[in-house]
């Protein structure tokens, strides 16, 4: 499968973009490449230049003093980008100590400051987010866990400036990764302080830069145009050039080059476009090159750029990158000729142009305070963009965000900017931590449920959530069925037990796993809107039911949570998927921990729910995550769901095997075969 339509499936996206970043891009990459390794000490660690590591023992870091909290913030200047460490580090290096959280405010001080700041969204903020907002520093991360309101915090933190005069609305500026969460949160600022706060993605501001600098009305190219060049320049290739069809064929699988290679040699070739594997595989051929071409972009990094990458960094796939590069190049090509045609601004681009506009100082910024909402979700080249507009002129940043939510890697989301906050900002002042751990939203034995689950991982922060009522709950159950049948039956049966108004949301890995539901309703219980998701549910037709990917669902809250896809396997959760390796030189580095950003995913679709949530159980091949909820974690839940042995080797499940067609000589064999072949004699 192509990986573009993989991250479609993935985010439930379809054929319609639904963003869960800034509205333009969902594949945001890591660095800028190229124009940027002179400048930042380490952007992409396998991008630098001779240069830039040899200026890098020149740099020497700037302490600058905290700005008191009790007074106004002054303006600083910025540390000169010469002396500056930028120390964003891979997931091979050794880590930096974490940041301590900061006590509460005494009493009279959280007292003063809620006064100040008077109610918010018709509710007083909390101890921990009146800290956080009266006690923040020059540089400051609060680490709000699900449901505890990170939103309101920011909301609050800009009536705290506003009502203490240490700034106007004109010099604040917050930030967010989609329009909807942006505009959300301007009215919420304008409902709350009757202020009118510039509130935008990373691209809209990028954009207002790029035409403040140049030319005021240059075009956006549309990004469907921009895919559709690439697609219209392989397609031709494909059925006109010899050597590029060779390449395609053989990039594709191993059948289908030994089936197409030798009759692909002559000029007289028809495309088998009859053939199902063929136009699967041209798919997944053409996505994977448009999503190369993005990162190649937004990492401002061109062919001879990627091809110094993979010769340092290519590993083992390096002769496959080659090939992969050959084939990307004309439709490289293509695509900038594009819009450089029409002096136009393409959205995966425009974050890097933003950066050199600011930095050749063709754009001059007003701002006194920035925050960032969902701080987890940044990407190097939001953060370089951050720090050009701070070495221009600095000011406050206060950033709200999760480490435990931090899912967008396939993006360019790299987690090390909010694990290593401290270390990332130390030359613009110290910093400061705060944490705000109620929530209401969801009950105790989930919060700890799934806070014990995440926190398998020991490099992310420690944060215990709760919920101050003492109200005894039960808010997991696992449902088992062997087969897709027996699985859709339990659903069906639990729906019958719920309440005939209920909101639901019916959680998948993949778009495809809403099949369960699709391909197994021989009776019509259910009417299904593979599209928009919608589910109706006849028996009860005033139950709200929906249906999206774990990703998709992030933000979102409903009573009931049904999380589908509790299998192992290729398309599992966590999913085995491998990654395509000339896009992964363009990534930020993988965890060391295995399936770092899976456990996190797992989190995001646990925590949806206010009232109960239910594993759908593939007791015939289990997640490798059920075994560990089971063993470890909440065993209570899994009454009348056997778990089958688990392979040691790799964590998959054991099957009962047969040595040929002897029903005598059985033994235990792993689902991961041939992956991992490990067996054992049945007893």
């Amino acid at each position: 499968m192509g990986l573009l339509r993989m991250l479609k499936e993935a985010l439930g996206t379809g054929t319609k973009p639904q963003q869960s970043q800034d509205s333009s891009a969902r594949r945001v990459a890591p660095g800028l490449g190229e124009q940027r390794v002179q400048q930042s000490q380490r952007v992409i660690p396998h991008a630098q230049s001779a240069h830039t590591r040899a200026n890098r023992s020149a740099r020497m870091p700037i302490t600058k003093h905290e700005p008191s909290i009790n007074t106004v913030d002054q303006r600083q200047p910025a540390p000169s980008a010469k002396t500056r460490t930028t120390p964003i580090r891979s997931a091979t290096q050794r880590r930096p100590a974490k940041l301590a959280p900061q006590p509460l405010l005494p009493a009279e001080r959280i007292e003063q400051a809620r006064t100040a700041i008077g109610t918010i969204e018709k509710h007083e903020l909390s101890d921990e987010q009146i800290s956080a907002i009266a006690g923040a520093g020059h540089n400051t991360l609060v680490l709000a866990g699900a449901g505890t309101g990170k939103t309101t915090t920011i909301v609050g933190y800009i009536a705290w400036l506003l009502a203490t005069k240490r700034a106007t609305p004109e010099e604040i500026l917050v930030l967010s990764f989609t329009k909807a969460s942006a505009d959300e949160m301007s009215q919420r600022i304008m409902a709350s302080t009757g202020k009118r706060i510039r509130a935008c993605t990373f691209h809209s501001l990028g954009l207002e830069i790029c035409r403040a600098a140049t030319i005021a009305n240059r075009p956006i190219i549309d990004g469907h145009a921009s895919n559709a060049v690439v697609r219209d320049t392989f397609d031709r290739l494909l059925a006109q050039n010899i050597p590029y069809r060779l390449l395609a064929f053989k990039l594709m699988s191993k059948e289908l080059f030994g089936k197409y290679g030798a009759a692909a040699k002559r000029e007289d070739f028809q495309l088998p476009t009859d053939d199902y594997a063929f136009n699967q595989y041209r798919q997944s051929l053409v996505e994977n090159a448009q999503t190369i071409i993005q990162h190649m972009r937004q990492n401002n990094i061109g062919i001879d750029g990627m091809r110094e990458l993979n010769e340092r960094r290519g590993g083992k796939h390096i002769g496959r990158n080659r090939e992969m590069l050959q084939l990307v190049e004309p439709l490289y090509n293509a695509y900038v000729g594009n819009f450089r045609a029409t002096q136009g601004i393409d959205f995966p681009g425009m974050i890097t142009d933003a950066i050199r506009c600011v930095r050749r100082g063709a754009y001059r910024h007003p701002y006194k305070y920035v925050l960032i909402d969902e701080y987890q979700d940044m990407s190097r080249p939001r953060y370089e963009l951050i720090r050009a507009l701070r070495e221009q002129s600095d000011f406050t940043l206060f950033c709200v965000g999760d480490d435990w939510q931090s899912i967008y890697r396939f993006a360019g989301s790299d987690i090390h900017l909010i694990l290593d906050f401290a270390d990332i900002w130390r030359d613009w002042g110290p910093t400061r931590m705060f944490q705000i751990t109620t929530t209401r939203r969801f009950r105790q034995s989930l919060i700890d449920a799934s806070g014990a689950f995440v926190m398998q991982d020991k490099s992310l922060y420690a944060k215990q959530l709760r919920n101050p009522s003492d109200k005894k709950d039960y808010s997991l159950k696992a449902l088992g069925g062997a087969t897709q049948e027996e699985r859709f039956d339990a659903i069906v049966e639990q729906l019958r037990k719920l309440p005939k108004a209920a909101s639901v949301l019916m959680l998948g890995r993949y778009r495809s796993d809403l099949n369960l539901l699709s391909r197994n309703d021989r009776d019509g219980l259910f009417q299904i809107d593979e599209h928009t998701g919608g589910i109706v549910f006849p028996e009860k037709p005033d139950m709200d039911i929906k249906f999206m990917t774990a990703h998709a669902s992030k933000g979102l809250q409903r009573d009931f949570v049904f999380l589908l896809c509790c299998s192992g396997g290729l398309k599992g959760f966590p999913s085995a998927i491998p990654e395509e390796p000339l896009l992964g030189l363009l990534l930020p580095e993988v965890e060391r921990m295995p399936h770092a950003e899976e456990r996190r995913l797992f989190y995001v679709a646990m925590t949806r729910c206010k009232k109960k949530l239910f594993f759908v159980v593939d007791q015939s091949r289990p997640s490798r995550f059920m075994y560990e909820l089971h063993d470890k974690i909440c065993p209570n839940i899994f009454r009348g769901v056997k778990l089958p042995a688990q392979c040691p080797n790799c964590g998959e499940a054991l099957r009962l095997r047969h040595t040929g067609s002897d029903p005598f000589r059985a033994f235990y064999g792993c689902t991961g075969f041939p992956n991992c072949r490990y067996t054992r004699p049945c007893k």
